[in-house]
């Protein structure tokens, strides 16, 4: 079905499921377009005509309803990321490279994908970037396994945000940055969680600001939630400072709260 047919039939579905938007990033050399996608999960009597035959097997087969949900986040937030006004949502294939990273089939787009919960994200980036996301709920049980991959430089950077924002939260944000991290380089964490180790982090009125101590060239763009965590790292040389700031701002108006 064509986007602009299913948008048509199912305005409802979209106004309160999906929240998309096109982004141009303005760096001091050129710039790089954006397009991002919120969902929250769809309800068990939502369309489906956005999927493939194939991949509505492939989703009916699922056993559990957790899996189901994944799934259907995945591949309503990729297609809503991607999809024009003209494209067939049904045709459009987000398959897996060898990394599991996802790819766009048939186009030369990027794409990077997050879910936790009943929410996802997807972003489709200019191929010349190098972008990645991550989302996460803010779990006090997670917090013990957050601590063992956290340094004590990195513990000593939450006197930096302020006493209002808490350990849960601080820890969640740096665990999201490095995941976003490892996905922009494509290796997950099949590699050493410290190789990942955050330098800095400023905080302004839209959200944080963190850097990498072996990726200075990278920046981890982050938004706080109650309820969970969304960063996205990407070049610093693709932002200007008020393309930055646009970015953040574009961020806190797209996520829910």
């Amino acid at each position: 079905m064509l986007y602009t047919t299913f948008a048509r039939q199912y305005e409802q579905f979209l106004s309160h499921t999906v929240r998309r938007i096109s982004f141009e990033l303005e760096g001091p050399e050129d710039r790089y377009g954006l397009k991002l996608s919120v969902v929250s999960l769809p309800p068990e009597d939502g369309p489906l005509d956005y999927l493939s035959a194939a991949e509505k097997e492939q989703y009916f087969g699922f056993k559990y309803p957790r899996r189901r949900n994944s799934y259907l986040l995945g591949k309503l937030a990729a297609k809503m990321a991607v999809a024009e006004e003209q494209d067939d949502l049904s045709e459009i294939r987000i398959n897996h490279g060898i990394m599991c990273q996802p790819l766009v089939a048939g186009s030369d787009r990027k794409i990077t994908i997050t879910h936790c919960d009943a929410l996802g994200a997807a972003v489709d980036y200019d191929p010349r970037l190098l972008l990645g996301v991550d989302m996460e709920l803010v779990d006090e049980k997670a917090m013990d396994a957050l601590r063992r991959i956290t340094s004590k430089e990195e513990e000593a950077l939450m006197e930096d945000l302020g006493p209002e924002l808490a350990p849960t939260h601080f820890l969640t944000l740096l665990w999201t940055a490095k995941e976003a991290m490892s996905k922009v380089l494509q290796t997950g964490f099949t590699v050493p969680t410290d190789l990942f180790e955050i330098k800095a982090c400023t905080r302004g009125e839209q959200g944080v600001i963190s850097q990498f101590k072996n990726f200075p060239q990278f920046k981890a763009i982050s938004v706080l939630r109650r309820e969970y965590v969304f960063t996205i790292v990407l070049p610093a040389k693709a932002m200007t400072n008020g393309s930055e700031a646009r970015l953040l701002q574009c961020l806190q108006e797209m996520l829910p709260l």
